[in-house]
């Protein structure tokens, strides 16, 4: 049976951005790697300045790389205490996965450094090594890299196109007020509501409200609602709406949507909704209105704006708001929506005129739903029908 190839990827991830993700994708298809492994390293010994505590860069790590399952995050150099050194990490790794083969993700400057790395022969006989270029110039034949092979070190160069991206800078950006678009969006919606890296913390009371919302969602819903709020925040920025409140909105819209339908309609009954029996029968509708409840009464949102929105995030309402318009659209048009018909459609018209994309999008669904012989909700089809009487909407 053939051993497992394992990629390992550490390093500080303060931030993490693209440029990692897109290493560790290059990684896993040249070196036929079955998964990768990302490493936030908990006390480097030598980066101290501006490291973001442990849990924030553990937490980062883990958003953005939720969208490849052959991408994992480990503790293993965060739950140990004193200075972490990698060929530590590696034996205990070794002992965990005694039947793989590990190969260490490092850029051209970490190659150089190898030989100043705690006992170096060891570890090349723990791990073989993928490289990538940071810069036009060639490591490979370098004296030290010369030295290293001698010593044993097993060395695969990565194709990918030199790049040097700098977390300093990042940072640096980032404290200035910029968003730098090498942060991934769900990366960035967090260092918004943790408020790291001098970043003002936003909305307010989401870091609070994230512990809990983390364990309430699934990984996958998760990510979902960041990349939401991040969506909300930016068609509130374009509509000239209140930001803060579209972008919790988009935070909390989905908070009871891990429930089971008899969960649902368990609070329904003790809150007393006055809801149709469709919504009822349907946690994909039923969840919009009980999360309301939900985000007030156990989370503390109390703009009644924000519940609006969430309220109605399913089917939409008669006399919706921006507000409401904004949240029903970011929840259709976030980055990690699968295609469907009309998405790219909508997502142009949600820069030019909330009203006109939220009836093309409520049009689509209609269309969906006679596709699929399944009766459209009639709330959908009411507010479908007020969209189109109003005056800046076209037939």
């Amino acid at each position: 049976m053939a051993k497992e190839r394992i990629g390992l990827m550490g390093g500080a991830f303060n931030p993490i951005h693209e440029r990692h993700l897109a290493i560790a994708a290059c990684a896993l298809a040249e070196a036929r790697l079955s998964r990768i492994i990302f490493l936030p390293t908990g006390n480097p010994p030598h980066k101290r300045e501006g490291l973001a505590d442990a849990e924030h860069r553990f937490e980062m790590t883990r958003l953005a790389t939720l969208g490849e399952p052959r991408f994992a995050v480990s503790r293993i150099e965060l739950d140990r205490t004193g200075v972490i050194y990698t060929v530590d990490t590696l034996q205990l790794l070794r002992q965990q996965l005694p039947d793989a083969d590990f190969f260490y993700i490092i850029g051209e400057d970490t190659l150089l450094d190898l030989p100043h790395w705690r006992t170096p022969d060891r570890v090349f006989e723990l791990c073989a090594f993928l490289v990538c270029r940071r810069s036009t110039w060639d490591a490979s034949d370098h004296p030290t890299v010369e030295e290293l092979v001698a010593r044993g070190a097993k060395l695969q160069y990565l194709s990918l196109p030199p790049l040097d991206v700098s977390a300093t800078d990042i940072r640096k950006r980032l404290a200035a007020g910029e968003t730098p678009p090498e942060v991934p969006p769900q990366v960035m919606e967090y260092i918004r509501i943790m408020g790291l890296y001098g970043v003002p913390a936003r909305p307010e009371g989401a870091a609070e409200m994230y512990p809990r919302l983390r364990l309430a969602l699934s990984d996958r819903r998760l990510l979902h609602s960041l990349l939401v709020a991040a969506t909300a925040r930016d068609l509130a920025r374009i509509h000239g709406q209140d930001q803060d409140a579209c972008e919790l909105a988009g935070l909390m819209h989905d908070c009871a949507k891990c429930m089971p339908l008899q969960t649902l309609q368990r609070i329904a009954r003790d809150r007393r909704l006055l809801l149709d029996k469709e919504t009822l029968a349907n946690e994909n509708l039923l969840h919009g209105p009980v999360g309301a409840e939900i985000a007030e009464n156990e989370y503390g949102v109390c703009s009644p704006n924000i519940l609006s929105a969430i309220r109605c995030h399913t089917t939409g309402r008669v006399g919706m708001l921006p507000t409401d318009m904004i949240l029903f659209l970011a929840d259709k048009i976030e980055p990690s929506r699968r295609s469907y018909p009309g998405l790219e459609e909508v997502r142009a018209l949600a820069g030019q005129s909330l009203v006109e994309a939220t009836l093309r999008s409520m049009r689509s669904t209609r269309q969906y739903v006679s596709r699929q012989k399944a009766p459209l909700h009639p709330m959908t089809q009411r507010v479908i029908t007020w969209l189109e009487r109003l005056p800046q909407t076209k037939s």
